[in-house]
């Protein structure tokens, strides 16, 4: 019942692939209607390591994840689906133009992504 609320919730592009993280915050943000913020964090901790059942990645290596991380989540929200893609037309029973939804094809050193995001674009699109 508020509009003032908002959520901050930290993401780590260390253990949390960029796929369901970018999609689990598009849904957030639509949820919360465009109150919702990521802080973005690499996690240098051993406990953070072991707690996801990951090796502790050193700090150049996690920074250069971390950057190719961002570029694949931006593009995920802000590349996948066109401004005009979303057309909710009741009667013809439409809620989106499939060919105004692009799929981000991605082959990085750390990543590899073949996908188009699966919500339409949020309130805030990049939260």
């Amino acid at each position: 019942m508020t509009t003032s609320l908002s959520f901050g919730v930290t993401g780590s592009t260390s253990y949390i692939s960029p796929f369901p993280l970018a999609r689990t915050f598009s849904t957030l943000d639509h949820l919360t209607k465009g109150r919702i913020a990521w802080n973005v964090v690499t996690s240098w901790s051993q406990a953070a390591a072991d707690a996801f059942g990951k090796d502790l990645v050193p700090h150049d290596d996690r920074y250069a994840i971390a950057e190719e991380y961002m570029d694949v989540i931006y593009r995920l929200w802000n590349g996948s689906w066109a401004d005009d893609s979303v057309v909710w037309d009741k009667e013809k029973h439409v809620a989106y133009e499939p060919s105004r939804i692009a799929k981000i094809e991605h082959e990085g050193k750390h990543f590899k992504m073949h996908a188009r995001h699966q919500l339409h674009p949020s309130p805030q699109r990049t939260p």
